[in-house]
């Protein structure tokens, strides 16, 4: 900021001592009624004067500037197992969410595990084209959804978290105790443990998430003891119906 004013200010004086110069009679004496080369001069030097404090003052007064730095969501832009997994991943070692991060690590495996197993069992007893395979895939699909939506969620609170400024605030706390913090400090505090514990209830629903697969794949394993007409009342799909009511609550 002080190096631009220094350049305006520069600039400026420039500009106006190459004015005196040039028309200043004991000096270079240009002047409008001096004859046609005078004139001429005259104009030219008025009209480049105009140029270089339009231009110059623009060029320092905006270019330099430097816009704050935009936050790129980037588990917007996350599609498949891997990509999530190598977000979080980016994000360790800042000491702040390193157990969520090996948490929800350890978790997407799971679910790519589960979601193999299940369409292993399914294909054991249906075809796709059957009525009860779809059902059973749709709802497996949109928990898996949920699931990542979840871990997309994490990764975005990582994002917009600033560990640096945390720090310094906890650094002030541990030096003044917590009973004498500014209310400043208590409020930007309060802000940051909210983030900590919504990142950390998406690893608690998404432990949820799972522990209802296990229950499906326990259910559907079972399916060989079932005739056609008891199908419909196994746990399995009354699992199911749960799950998809509950995805309104995991989309919140």
């Amino acid at each position: 900021m002080k190096n631009r004013a220094l350049k305006i200010i520069c600039l400026n004086l420039g500009i106006a001592l190459l004015n005196i110069v040039m028309f200043s009679k004991g000096l270079v004496g240009l002047a409008f009624t001096g004859g046609a080369l005078s004139a001429a001069l005259a104009v030219t030097v008025i009209v480049m004067s105009l140029v270089a404090f339009f231009y110059g003052n623009y060029v320092l007064l905006f270019s330099e500037r430097k816009d704050p730095p935009v936050i790129l969501l980037k588990g917007s832009e996350l599609s498949k197992p891997e990509e999530y997994i190598a977000s979080l991943r980016e994000k360790r070692g800042r000491g702040v969410f390193d157990e969520e991060i090996d948490t929800a690590v350890e978790q997407i495996n799971r679910m790519e595990d589960k979601d193999r197993a299940l369409d292993s069992i399914l294909e054991q007893f249906f075809t796709p084209q059957e009525i009860t395979f779809t059902r059973f895939q749709n709802a497996i699909n949109s928990v898996q959804a949920i699931f990542f939506n979840n871990v997309k969620k994490m990764i975005n609170r990582m994002i917009i978290f600033d560990y640096k400024d945390y720090e310094k605030l906890q650094e002030k706390v541990r030096m003044s105790g917590y009973s004498t913090v500014s209310k400043t400090v208590d409020t930007q505090m309060s802000i940051y443990s909210e983030h900590i514990t919504y990142v950390r209830s998406m690893v608690s629903m998404n432990e949820e998430i799972l522990i209802k697969l296990d229950g499906l794949l326990l259910e559907i394993s079972k399916l060989d003891d079932l005739d056609e007409a008891g199908l419909e009342n196994m746990a399995a799909v009354q699992e199911i119906n749960d799950l998809i009511k509950q995805t309104k609550y995991y989309k919140g």
